[in-house]
């Protein structure tokens, strides 16, 4: 059962400009030029700029695709949104559960070790997670695990997803997409969402206050119920805006085992992991005038695991996850005498992430211990064997400009309609250490890197019609560090650029491309790594000669949405062809060498692979059913056409052969993904009801299939009034279908949500 209590309280006072109300097939943060006044929309509302609920006088528009890509209705680069009422209709807790429900993205669980997430094909090496534009610190096996960020509406404001190489402007990793959360920033709202702090800096005792708390739970067959429980408050005064936000979550696993004539039979087996987890953030914004604002946050994300990886293992595996960040962001505009100010920002990042690996002794095999040592939990029988012990400090200074020469789209001037341009620099200090059970450093001498980074990019319309946006960006790094054998203290760089181009057409069609490259730098495992296996039979090294693995992306997509003037129903869609080219991937292979007769193992830039995909997507929106109901409709369907590991492809032809030429698929990639979502708004009641269908086709293994799976859910949103108050109930039935296996999942069985919010 879930159980969520949500209570805002707040009084302020207005400023700021209303306009009249927005148009028709407008979208959130679209910008709207009426009788020569320009707004932008905001939950449904429109609003003059210097409105602080917009917060376009304190801050940067952040968007993942671009900093400068900010018109919704000719954006150049697409990007998918998953908003905060998406959160709460997935019944979600963590970035995993949210990630899981999108077309074409797959999250692979890993029960020791977390889970990756995969988009078009490529694996969690290949995709940038972000948290506000920052890259998440802390990787096992050099994946995040997305386990291990949790998620709340209440304190994400929105999820965005962008496909393919993004290097040019966020480095590393970026080959095949970023997936960027975005938090809510400090604000202080009257009741009725508007801004109450002017930030003139008057200091004129404007005070507002809000909080809220929650609790929540959720019924699972075959395993106990799991908890939670929250914290969200907001409230500011004058020029200070404060944020806080707390989340718990107990969410015990279990064991379906196999199933033995239509009843399920534990195994012994973990199909779903113990976690425990949390999150706490706070967050002050001061705005001493309408031209600049600074941001401080201090965040913590921790997270335990607990599995039993196989049947009858006599270990159960133990994760344990934290991370620990400062950020200092100052932000403004300073007018230069162009269009419009230019937008300059400076960011500072202090993270810490730990992480723990122990096996602990499962004891009697028909009561496996779960969590033992915690401060609620009885003291372990056995002491837990750690294995590993990790931590990898950040430091991250970033600086940005952003500036408008021309912004008229009306009328072409020689520079064109609109000519943009944004710069920055990044200067990242890295440093990482290992030690196994015995004490010994793993990543000999520590892992020290430096990082030096340029970035750029320019949006350039030369007519109504045309939109080009080039970039680039220049990552340079320094390691430090020592390992026998191995060259150390090695310079190199990584060079990512981008061209993507938008052409609109008439009747509501246009057309993207876009062309990039993408990198990697090889991790301190990779290049450092000693990991002793002898009793096993093997010994690991790293290679400190490494350099960055490398890719080349192609996409072009076809897109229509009706004009307003054809509909009030709102119809959008594309047909989106991709390629990815991926060399010099880092792979282990033999080094020829032994010790004492045992094999030692390496890493090296030998492998590459293909991928390409066939992705339609379709929107339908504001359908009338007849006079008591609108309906909408979103679906995509992502067809594989390759995921190839194409390493053993003759030189002739590297990336083209086929399985008898030494081509083979890369593992667990569907060839079909299908994502449905249906809802219903039934007028009179403002009653909300949704259906989802998740299809996955069979997926390749290297000596077997994974099945596929179909996964159904439903559910209904009810607006509610109690004591003079708002609310909403939400009730969710997950996985109806009960879709589940032993080894792949997909989901934890068949399943229950309910949430209650009151707020004031």
């Amino acid at each position: 059962m879930l159980a969520l209590l949500c209570l805002s309280l707040c009084t302020a006072g207005l400023t700021g400009a209303v306009g009249p109300a927005a148009p028709a097939n407008t979208d959130d943060g679209d910008y709207v030029d009426i009788d020569g006044v320009l707004y932008q929309q905001h939950e449904g509302r429109l609003y003059t700029l210097d409105d602080p609920i917009l917060d376009e006088n304190m801050s940067v528009t952040e968007l993942t695709g671009s900093h400068l890509d900010t018109n919704r209705k000719q954006r150049i680069i697409r990007t998918e949104t998953i908003t905060g009422d998406d959160i709460r209709e997935l019944g979600a807790r963590t970035l995993a559960d949210v990630l899981e429900e999108q077309g074409g993205v797959q999250v692979n669980s890993n029960l020791g070790l977390g889970s990756e997430v995969f988009v078009d094909g490529l694996d969690g090496r290949h995709v940038l997670i972000l948290v506000d534009g920052r890259p998440v610190n802390g990787k096992v096996n050099n994946r995040v695990d997305v386990s291990r960020l949790p998620v709340s509406a209440d304190s994400i404001e929105r999820i965005e997803i962008v496909r393919g190489p993004m290097s040019a402007l966020y480095g590393s990793e970026a080959l095949g997409g970023v997936i960027n959360i975005i938090t809510k920033k400090p604000t202080s709202r009257s009741a009725d969402g508007r801004g109450g702090n002017g930030g003139d800096g008057d200091g004129d005792g404007d005070l507002k206050a809000g909080g809220g708390a929650e609790l929540f739970g959720q019924v699972v067959p075959g395993g106990r119920p799991w908890f939670g429980a929250g914290l969200h408050g907001h409230g500011g005064l004058g020029p200070l805006a404060l944020r806080l936000d707390i989340n718990l979550q107990d969410m015990p696993g279990y064991d379906r085992g196999g199933r033995t004539s239509g009843a399920t039979t534990p195994d012994g087996k973990s199909d779903v992991p113990d976690r425990r987890q949390g999150s706490f953030s706070v967050d002050a914004t001061v705005t001493p005038n309408n031209d600049w604002n600074v941001r401080s946050a201090l965040q913590w994300t921790g997270s335990q695991s607990s599995a039993a990886i196989a049947a009858g293992a006599p270990f159960r595996d133990i994760a344990d996850n934290n991370e620990v960040a400062w950020s200092l962001t100052a932000s403004g505009v300073r007018d230069i005498g162009l269009v419009r100010p230019l937008n300059l920002s400076a960011d500072i990042r202090l993270d810490r992430f730990t992480h723990q690996f122990s096996k602990q002794p499962r004891g009697d095999a028909d009561v496996a211990p779960t969590f033992c040592g915690g401060v609620l939990d009885a003291p372990c029988p056995v002491a837990p064997q750690l294995r590993t012990d990790a931590t990898k400090d950040e430091a991250r200074l970033e600086f940005r400009g952003d500036t408008v020469f021309v912004d008229d789209p009306d009328i072409s001037t020689a520079l064109g309609r609109e000519l943009s341009a944004s710069v920055g620099a990044v200067l990242l200090q890295e440093h990482a250490t290992r030690v196994n059970d015995d004490g010994e450093d793993t990543l000999p001498g520590g892992g020290d890197r430096t990082t030096v980074s340029t970035y750029g990019e320019v949006l350039w319309r030369p007519f109504s019609f045309l939109s080009v946006l080039p970039g680039a960006r220049l990552d340079a790094f320094l390691v430090d560090g020592t390992s026998a054998g191995t060259e150390a203290n090695a310079d190199t760089s990584a060079f990512g650029p981008k061209l993507a181009t938008r052409l609109d057409l008439p009747a509501g069609f246009s057309v993207r491309a876009s062309a990039g490259r993408g990198f990697r730098l090889p991790s301190f495992e990779e290049r450092f790594l000693r990991f002793d296996h002898s009793e096993l039979g093997y010994i690991v090294q790293g290679n400190a000669a490494l350099t960055p693995e490398q890719s080349t992306g192609l996409r072009s997509e076809i897109n229509f949405t009706m004009p307003d003037a054809w509909s009030t129903i709102i119809v959008d869609g594309g047909v989106e062809l991709s390629a990815n080219f991926l060399d010099g991937l880092i792979s282990e292979q033999a080094s020829g060498e032994d010790i004492g007769g045992i094999p030692v193992f390496t890493y090296g830039n030998s492998a590459h692979a293909f991928t390409s995909a066939l992705t339609t997507r379709l929107r339908l929106a504001r359908i009338p059913l007849g006079r008591t109901a609108l309906l909408s409709f979103v679906g995509s369907w992502q067809y594989l056409l390759a995921a190839n590991d194409t390493a053993g492809c003759p030189p002739g032809n590297p990336w083209f052969c086929g399985a008898d030429e030494g081509a083979r698929a890369l593992p667990l990639r569907p060839t079909h993904a299908v994502d449905l979502t249906l809802r219903t708004l039934l007028r009179a009641t403002d009653t909300t009801v949704f259906t989802r269908f998740d299809l996955l086709s069979e997926r390749p293994l290297i000596n077997d299939i994974a099945p596929g799976s179909m996964v159904v859910s439903a559910g209904i949103r009810q607006p509610v009034v109690i004591g003079g108050a708002n609310g909403e109930v939400l009730v969710g039935l997950e996985n109806l279908l009960d879709q589940t296996d032993p080894v792949f999942g997909p989901k934890p069985g068949r399943h229950a949500t309910f949430q209650l919010r009151v707020w004031h």
